[in-house]
């Protein structure tokens, strides 16, 4: 690696290839200035009622917009519990022996059964 910078700068030298013109910073900051446009100073507009007042109205429209989206929030947690209600009542009575040929097979031990029937609220 060394060895090609090496050739590198033997071959280019130390010379810079580019430079600044004669002058050329002196009048930099006037060819600058020159440049821009005229800044016109104007009167800041006066405000309305409708800039003074639509950071309310933007305010109101959140919490209402809040507010929609918690009562959508209560009322789906109530309709999915009737739901839940509603299932219990129309639930099938099966036989003992229904039961006990499904457990057999079911391949389930008596510990996962009754956890399952403590977290699923158990029978009724």
């Amino acid at each position: 690696m060394k060895k090609e910078e090496d050739s590198i700068l033997a071959r280019c030298g130390n010379r810079r290839p580019f430079s600044t013109p004669e002058g050329y910073f002196d009048s930099l900051t006037e060819s600058i200035m020159a440049s821009l446009p005229a800044v016109a100073h104007e009167e800041p507009a006066k405000a309305t009622l409708w800039s003074k007042a639509k950071v309310w109205v933007y305010m109101a429209a959140c919490f209402i917009g809040m507010l929609f989206v918690f009562n959508f929030a209560v009322n789906t947690a109530n309709r999915s519990d009737d739901g839940v209600q509603m299932a219990d009542a129309g639930s099938e009575v099966y036989s003992d022996e229904y039961i006990d040929s499904f457990f057999e097979t079911a391949m389930i031990d008596e510990y996962t059964l009754y956890c399952s029937l403590t977290q699923n609220g158990g029978f009724y």
